[in-house]
């Protein structure tokens, strides 16, 4: 497939995409921060850690969207893999998150703490998504979507033609008991 002819998904199917995953992560962090201010004395409240929690992962989930989107295009794959597709985004979250935490809070100890869990659970998705490894090209995909058209068009052909016959009796049925009543088709 012709690189013009690939479609991509827009930036901002890539950044809602992004947001989704930061919420789900964002929730996890803010119940590990919960967990550790149970254990750890922090000068911060609760609450704005969740601030900086949302803040950091607003931001750091549309700029990794962001450093993304020109690796995909070079390299014509939705997952290119490689380190500067993995590290620039992880880096730049970790940048953003101690920055913004530490705006919002002035603790030291709060930024270093949302620092490391932010990193342990970007860290847990790249190791789960293998996001290193590149994804299949362009023309891949599309052969892999012929492939299995051709399965389920060969797997159900035997039910597609008894659903079709059973149509075909049962119009002929319908059309016969209208015709023995005197009824019309119509």
């Amino acid at each position: 497939m012709p690189t013009e002819q690939t479609r991509f998904p827009s930036l901002s199917q890539s950044i809602s995409g992004h947001l989704m995953t930061g919420a789900v992560k964002a929730v996890l962090a803010f119940l590990l921060a919960w967990l550790c201010t149970l254990v750890f004395k922090l000068d911060t409240a609760l609450g704005q850690l969740a601030v900086a929690l949302f803040c950091s992962y607003l931001i750091a989930e549309f700029m990794s969207a962001v450093i993304e989107r020109p690796i995909v295009k070079q390299r014509n794959r939705t997952q290119p893999g490689g380190l500067a597709y993995v590290l620039l985004p992880f880096s730049a979250a970790l940048l953003i998150t101690f920055v913004a935490t530490f705006g919002i809070t002035n603790d030291i100890a709060a930024a270093t703490l949302l620092l490391a869990l932010v990193a342990v659970l970007n860290a847990a998705e790249i190791l789960l998504t293998k996001s290193w490894i590149p994804g299949l090209s362009p023309e891949e995909e599309q052969r892999m979507f012929d492939d299995f058209k051709t399965m389920s068009k060969e797997h159900f052909s035997d039910d597609i033609d008894r659903i079709t016959s059973q149509a075909r009796e049962n119009t002929k049925k319908k059309y016969f008991e209208k015709k023995e009543r005197g009824d019309s088709w119509n």
